[in-house]
């Protein structure tokens, strides 16, 4: 006796994957927007840290295609960028800031590595920074990929904004700090409904 490759519920289950999927790309079918009560309670459980990890296939990639680590530095940035997804977003919602790194460094334990967001409105004014260390993450010469949420608090002015992202280089116990790279990201944040 032949059996048919699927049951009947495995293509119930495409079905209406399918069904789903066209009612999502028509526009018929929208997610729902979260309430800033729900954006309050969400931020409490929230991990505001990057999380960076080593892309293997991309460190090979980029090894193959840009210069080494030069002789007499303790590190450089080959590639720096960062995006923003959604570009954009109502208050009371979190942006992802996704950014990509191709880093060559010395393997030496009083390297620091800092990342410093500069957070500016349309017309230049400064209006936050953060500043985390990131060196743990990226003990190695190689590719990282980091993802980071930005809450957009319930009180942000609809405007446009751009991030500023800078690497930085220092060694412990010194002030004296070096700019490794510098990326940049626009978002626009819309009035609510």
């Amino acid at each position: 006796m032949i059996r048919p490759a699927h049951s009947n519920s495995s293509i119930r289950r495409l079905s209406l994957f399918l069904a789903g999927l066209v009612l999502l790309l028509s526009g018929c079918a929208t997610f729902r927007e979260m309430s800033c009560e729900e954006f309050r309670e969400a931020r409490k459980e929230t991990d505001y840290t990057t999380q960076y990890r080593l892309l293997e296939t991309k460190s090979a990639e980029a090894a193959r295609y840009y210069k080494p680590l030069p002789r007499n530095s303790l590190a450089v940035v080959r590639q720096y960028k960062m995006e923003v997804d959604p570009p954009e977003i109502r208050s009371c919602n979190h942006l992802e800031i996704r950014k990509e790194i191709y880093l060559l460094r010395k393997n030496d334990r009083n390297l620091v590595l800092e990342e410093i967001r500069e957070f500016y409105t349309d017309d230049g004014t400064l209006i936050a920074t953060k500043s985390e260390v990131v060196g743990d993450q990226m003990q190695a010469s190689g590719y990282y990929a980091g993802n980071t949420p930005l809450p957009i608090p319930e009180k942000a002015p609809p405007g446009k904004y751009r991030i500023v992202s800078k690497l930085v280089l220092k060694r412990k116990n010194s002030s004296r700090t070096t700019v490794l790279a510098r990326t940049s990201a626009n978002f626009q944040v819309i009035a609510r409904n």
